[in-house]
Parts: structure tokens; sequence; C-alpha cells
């Protein structure tokens, strides 16, 4: 199990079809148009991200949890191994803390979420799992990158408030704050100043071979059968 971890608009989808494709595995994607909620989330600044930022964390809570389930399924009876995950419930606990930080979320629902995500999360279905993936990919990019990158992708939602930059930040000094503490599980840093694997095809197999190195020395995948 793969996480990509990254702040809003780094690269993770673009990555985690990449990176399935190369080693012929299953990806599970946020889709937008699953969580028409955040279209509201963005509406009007802080005050429509603390009216629906507890509603917004349990839809997420609810569409990660049915990933994983199906992840853990493909796991167990297909024998499905590296399954690649452009979010999860990692990061989402990322946005909620984030969120009650900046006092967007009140403290009595912040600690509901975290106690419901971590019932969610000890018994998924029958399934084994300790909470944490076998592999994080993070990508980690300045934040002038990150603003770069949403203007670029061009989501009205995301771009139509100037204000909005300085709840980016805080996002990406969330994630950043994270990176520096996390030692749960191995983590692979791709250095996005470095590697252009969305416009250079080099960038691309550079990033992809330095991830399945991991992956085989984890024990996770095997070298002879790596696919080109």
């Amino acid at each position: 199990m793969i996480y990509i971890n990254a702040p809003i608009g780094v690269g993770k989808s673009t990555l985690t079809k990449y990176l399935s494709d190369s080693l012929g595995t299953h990806a599970f994607y946020e889709s937008v148009e699953d969580m028409p909620m955040l279209k509201e989330f963005y509406s009007n600044g802080d005050k429509s991200r603390s009216n629906l930022s507890f509603e917004l964390q349990i839809a997420f809570l609810n569409y990660r949890f049915s990933q994983l389930r199906q992840g853990l399924y493909l796991q167990e009876h297909d024998g499905e191994v590296n399954t690649v995950y452009d979010s999860s419930l990692l990061s989402d606990g990322i946005m909620c803390s984030n969120l009650y930080k900046r006092g967007e979320m009140s403290g009595v629902l912040y600690d509901l979420y975290q106690e419901l995500s971590a019932n969610m999360v000890a018994d998924v279905a029958g399934h084994p799992f300790n909470g944490t993936p076998d592999l994080i990919v993070y990508l980690q990019a300045p934040f002038e990158v990150m603003l770069d990158h949403i203007k670029k992708r061009g989501r009205e939602m995301e771009t139509q408030d100037p204000a909005l930059v300085d709840y980016y930040k805080s996002v990406w000094d969330a994630y950043n704050d994270w990176y520096r503490g996390y030692s749960a599980s191995p983590v692979v840093t791709i250095d996005m100043e470095r590697y252009d694997f969305v416009a250079n095809p080099d960038d691309r197999e550079n990033v992809l071979s330095i991830i399945k190195d991991r992956l085989v020395s984890l024990g996770k995948l095997k070298k002879v059968s790596m696919p080109t």
C-alpha cells in the first residue's frame, strides 16, 4: 500500500497514475465530482470553511475509508500489492488538524473526528490494518510551486478568492510540519524543484526508479520483475 502525500495541487494524482501504471497495480484517486461540498467549502472564505469543515472532513473520512476497504479487499482476495492512493486518511487527518488550528473547527468536533477515524481504522471490515501504509511518497515543493500548480490546474473554486492564499499557506505549513515529525512508516521524498515528472520523461523515469528501488529494499517488489 503506497500513499502519495503532498499539499494541495503539487502532483499527487499525476504521480499516482504514472506509478500505478508502471507497477501494474490499482490506483485510488480523489474525484472532485464525488465531493460537491468542496465548492461550498471554498465559496466564502473562513466563514464557509468554519461552517462546513466538520461535514466536509466526515465526507472525506467516509470516502477514504471506502477506498481503503477496496484496496485491502484487492490485497486479500486478488493478491494485489502496491496499490497507490493519491490521498488517504493520513492526508485527511493533516487537513483536519489544520482546520482545527486555524479555529475553523471546534475542539469538540475535532476530537469527535479523531475518535471516529481511529475507531474505523481499528476494524476495516475485519481486514488487518495497522493504520499505516507500506510506503509514503512525499512530494516536497516550495510554497510558490504549490500556488503555481493550483493556478495552472484552473479549478475556479480554488482560485476565485485571493484571500485563499493564507489558507493555502497554512496547508503547506501543516504538511511540512507533518513531514518533519513523521516516523511511522518509510518515506521517499521527491524534490519537486529537481524533478518535473509531468513535463520531463527522464525525470519521470528517475522518480519511478527511486520509488521502485525503495519498494525492492522493503521487500515489496522483486527487482527482476519490475516493469520498465
